[in-house]
């Protein structure tokens, strides 16, 4: 299907400045090929970088809030960036909705932080003190040790790689990292999904009274099967033991655990 802002699509070189920190902006940019370098410079040192890559977008806040760029922006590599203003905002919302979920599910998690940052102030006493891009550093670092996780319930086996990606909870979001929203899905499948067919939050896996059930989640582009037959956005799919699971273009194994595997 043509791409309906293909006119709207500009070509950047690796290396080349997007916009910089302080910037006065009135456009969102969303990637349509290649990968771009977000990052904030202190005392000409990166810091709080991060890379974006096709699919993602970057500078929202200009251009819905009319404020300076908060952050800096490079091509990481020759790339193609859809350029939107306020004029073709409602066109791209309209062309790509999974974009349209991702910017509320990026407000929401901002929301939730700075309602949780509030209430943690209240309780001590202290002046609230925001800090998004440290909140998110300690994130990305955060290691959960393997005794600390509940036992595995079920496995899913990538048919590409042989991949095993372990379920340990009733519900768990199954997808890729997204930078954008800080989101880091249970079941992370970006290393095996080189086609970029998954969305970043694609499925959800439920166990409820002895049962698996796999639910399509709002926004998905590239759709959830299940043995090759396509399941409906939102309603829950029961899911047995042996069938074949796929997400956009990648297949699975889906293999139910009724102990913790050896070691």
């Amino acid at each position: 299907m043509a791409n309906p802002l293909k006119e709207f699509t500009v070509p950047y070189s690796k290396d080349e400045k997007v916009f910089e920190e302080g910037e006065a902006g009135s456009e969102m940019f969303v990637i349509q090929s290649g990968s771009v370098e977000i990052y904030r410079e202190d005392n000409g040192v990166k810091r709080f970088s991060r890379i974006l890559e096709k699919g993602d977008f970057f500078g929202e806040m200009s251009l819905l809030e009319g404020i300076p760029r908060t952050m800096s922006a490079n091509a990481a590599e020759d790339s193609e960036l859809i350029v939107i203003n306020g004029s073709t905002f409602d066109q791209m919302i309209k062309s790509n909705i999974e974009i349209a979920v991702r910017m509320l599910r990026k407000l929401s998690v901002r929301l939730r932080e700075t309602n949780e940052m509030l209430e943690r102030a209240l309780e001590s006493g202290e002046t609230p003190t925001p800090s998004p891009e440290i909140v998110e550093e300690e994130r990305g670092t955060q290691v959960i040790e393997a005794e600390d996780k509940p036992p595995v319930i079920a496995e899913f086996i990538s048919d590409q790689s042989l991949k095993v990606y372990l379920v340990h909870k009733e519900i768990s979001l199954i997808g890729r990292y997204d930078p954008v929203t800080g989101i880091t899905p249970d079941i992370d499948l970006t290393e095996d999904d080189v086609k970029r067919s998954v969305s970043r939050r694609h499925a959800k896996l439920i166990f409820s009274s002895g049962q698996f059930y796999l639910a399509e989640e709002v926004g998905t582009l590239n759709g959830t099967f299940i043995n090759n037959k396509r399941i409906p956005t939102g309603i829950l799919t029961p899911l047995k033991s042996g069938m074949q699971v796929g997400f956009g273009t990648l297949r699975l194994k889906f293999v139910e655990c009724t102990q913790p595997p050896k070691n």
